[in-house]
């Protein structure tokens, strides 16, 4: 379900020709530099232009759709997984309104909460290079108490699957058994596999916050927002460092 609307679009125009399937890049630029490109019935001849909400866009005439790019903020519920299709499984793109959406990064079947949802590629790219390091915050309910000691080894960097020694993270105990753990990687079946590695099992896993974005607390499980300008621009200001 989508609450909302009021998304951004704040993209230069010859990626939103491509995005219309119009060419490629080089086959777009030559489009507006040749004057067959029209926004708010002027003809640009700047393939940098940048397109906002509310232009017109024609080509040979024709009107294109200047909005082609969105950008969903999810709760993610219990029982599907992070892909487009499955046969045995649900997948969160089934919850909402469009099939070119892909999930940026993944959650575990029975992990809830953040997860970004775009058809923006140059986006899904950035976000996920691993030298980006992109924080993501949990709320982490275990079944034994979470003790001293378990802090310090997470700011060490606790090794799991024997050998593999993950990077620094952050925990920040809310009570005996429940805490806020912030990561800056993703491996498979990280977190569960850090507690155990502290002799604790993860009963209920929680993102509440992914790239400095942070889940908007009215959506219920399965609803979805397009972002925000804010949070749009937080985005846009990563992948352009």
């Amino acid at each position: 379900m989508i609450v909302g609307e009021g998304g951004i679009h704040i993209k230069p125009l010859y990626s939103i020709l491509m995005k219309n399937n119009l060419g490629n890049m080089n086959e777009c630029r030559t489009l507006i530099k040749h004057g067959f490109v029209e926004v708010n019935n002027q003809v640009i001849n700047d393939h940098r232009y940048v397109v906002h909400d509310d232009d017109k866009i024609n080509v040979f005439g024709k009107a294109i759709h200047s909005q082609p790019f969105v950008y969903y903020m999810m709760n993610k519920p219990k029982g599907y997984i992070c892909a487009n299709y499955d046969k045995n499984h649900l997948c969160v793109v089934d919850l909402i309104e469009r099939n070119d959406c892909i999930c940026v990064g993944r959650l575990d079947k029975d992990t809830t909460g953040f997860l970004l949802l775009t058809n923006d590629k140059s986006i899904v790219k950035a976000l996920l290079l691993p030298q980006n390091h992109q924080p993501k915050t949990y709320l982490v309910t275990t079944r034994f108490p979470i003790d001293e000691n378990s802090i310090y080894r997470f700011e060490m960097g606790i090794v799991i699957d024997q050998d593999i020694c993950c990077l620094p993270a952050q925990l920040e105990l809310i009570n005996t058994h429940q805490c806020y753990l912030t990561l800056h990687e993703g491996k498979y079946h990280q977190v569960k596999k850090m507690f155990l590695s502290c002799q604790n099992e993860v009963v209920d896993l929680k993102r509440i916050a992914f790239a400095g974005l942070v889940l908007d607390a009215s959506l219920g499980y399965g609803e979805y927002r397009q972002l925000n300008q804010d949070e749009f621009q937080k985005l846009k200001e990563l992948v352009c460092q």
